[in-house]
């Protein structure tokens, strides 16, 4: 429990907490019993269907707990991508009927939604043009741009309509729980660092995607906060610094630099006496640390920064990435080569799941595969986010503000796949939430 409440025997409220809480033992055991093989992996997604009697509701969940599922690390649980196709048409499906509650939305929510999807829907057209006119792979960018654009709108449409009979803030801060607090105990654990045998990546599939899970965790935490009162201080003081310790083990300078701006908007959108505490064991715990690293602590922030390389070549991990980037932009700076593909020699009609490409950066990104004119069409939909809830950014711009972060290191928001969902599901709860919807279990 995250709140100090109480209720009567009796109560329906409390019946309708014990039924959340076995449907959430019902998914945690779901999920372990698709870690085993295949064959688990399969029973899984087909039972992960039955949430589907929630209807809207249970579409939403199915799509989360898929991309949950999804950054499983490997070293404890069988591949998804094994069942790459169902996983496709699960989520494209669940996707489309979200898409059919349009039609119920209320006055007020469709007039958020339609100020959004119209600069969505004119992106989407115009990368489509860019596609078949300027890109290496055209049939392979409208599918990449298909999937983004109808699971996203998908998610603000079904959080548009559910979002009044579910709290879908405390919801996600659950989901993502069971990959942050899990973790803690692979501190110890050699699984715990598969990828480098270094660099810290939890129960996750590697160290940068926990990293960032992390902002967006820490991002729900402090939302959740301003919207509950009587959220348990000790909650709020010590789960973000566990996180912030795992993060600085990740050795994710993204993730570092976000939690760190993330903690900073905290404390200066807060009210004073409800965080004065927590400024002052916050600052009491970091300058602990300090005294204990004392002359160590200059070398472990440069080592930890240059991951291992040496001082000057402080940007060597993303010099590549940024040049391929530059070049492909100067290519075609006003169009730009395509949504999300490679620049190729000739243009295929061909189409592959095997053309995967990291900008690393969304502006950088926007500007490589969209060129000027996407860039301007983009920045407009995102400045339409932040517009339709701007009274609202005090309690739930922390959302909002972790999306925009963890794409400046590791771009994933158009990533249907893979976690652009959370990213589309961070976009819907700033857009919708209002305070007097986070008491709703």
């Amino acid at each position: 429990m995250l709140v100090n409440n109480s209720s009567s025997p009796g109560n329906p409220r409390e019946l309708k907490i014990k039924y959340s809480t076995v449907e959430w033992l019902g998914l945690i055991l779901l999920i372990i019993f698709s870690f085993f093989n295949t064959i688990t992996l399969l029973i899984s997604l087909l039972l992960l269907l039955a949430l589907l009697k929630q209807k809207q509701i249970g579409a939403i969940k199915i799509i989360n707990v898929i991309t949950l599922r999804t950054v499983i690390n490997t070293g404890i649980a069988v591949d998804i991508g094994h069942w790459q196709s169902l996983k496709w048409i699960i989520l494209f499906g669940c996707s489309f009927y979200l898409l059919l509650s349009y039609f119920k939305l209320e006055k007020n929510e469709l007039k958020k939604v339609n100020t959004i999807i119209l600069v969505v829907g004119l992106f989407a057209i115009y990368n489509i043009i860019v596609a078949f006119a300027f890109s290496s792979l055209p049939i392979v960018a409208v599918f990449k741009l298909f999937s983004y654009v109808v699971i996203f709108i998908g998610t603000l449409i079904g959080v548009g309509y559910t979002y009044k009979k579910i709290n879908w803030l405390h919801w996600m801060l659950k989901l993502l729980s069971l990959i942050i607090l899990p973790s803690l105990l692979f501190i110890i654990m050699p699984v715990g660092y598969l990828i480098n045998g270094v660099s810290f990546q939890g129960i996750t599939n590697q160290p940068n995607m926990f990293g960032i899970l992390s902002v967006l965790f820490i991002a729900l935490v402090f939302s959740y906060a301003q919207n509950n009162k009587n959220i348990i201080k000790y909650y709020l003081i010590i789960i973000p610094i566990l996180t912030f310790y795992m993060v600085i083990l990740s050795k994710s300078r993204t993730a570092l630099i976000s939690c760190i701006i993330l903690v900073l908007l905290y404390l200066l959108l807060s009210y004073i006496k409800r965080v004065s505490k927590i400024i002052v064991m916050s600052f009491s715990t970091i300058g602990l640390i300090l005294l204990v690293l004392g002359s160590s602590f200059n070398d472990f922030f440069i080592t930890y920064l240059s991951k291992g390389q040496k001082q000057g070549e402080l940007l060597n991990s993303r010099k590549d990435q940024v040049e391929v980037l530059i070049s492909n932009f100067l290519n075609n700076p006003w169009f730009g080569n395509g949504f999300m593909v490679p620049v190729l020699p000739s243009k295929s009609f061909e189409f592959s799941s095997e053309f995967i490409v990291e900008p690393g950066n969304l502006f950088l990104g926007v500007l490589s595969f969209s060129g000027i004119i996407g860039f301007l069409i983009f920045l407009v939909y995102m400045l339409k986010i932040f517009w339709v809830s701007k009274w609202n950014f005090k309690s739930n711009g922390f959302v909002l503000i972790a999306v925009i972060l963890i794409n400046m290191g590791e771009l994933v928001f158009f990533s249907s796949n893979n976690i652009g969902i959370w990213c589309y599901m961070y976009l819907a709860l700033y857009v919708f939430l209002e305070n007097n919807q986070s008491g709703k279990l």
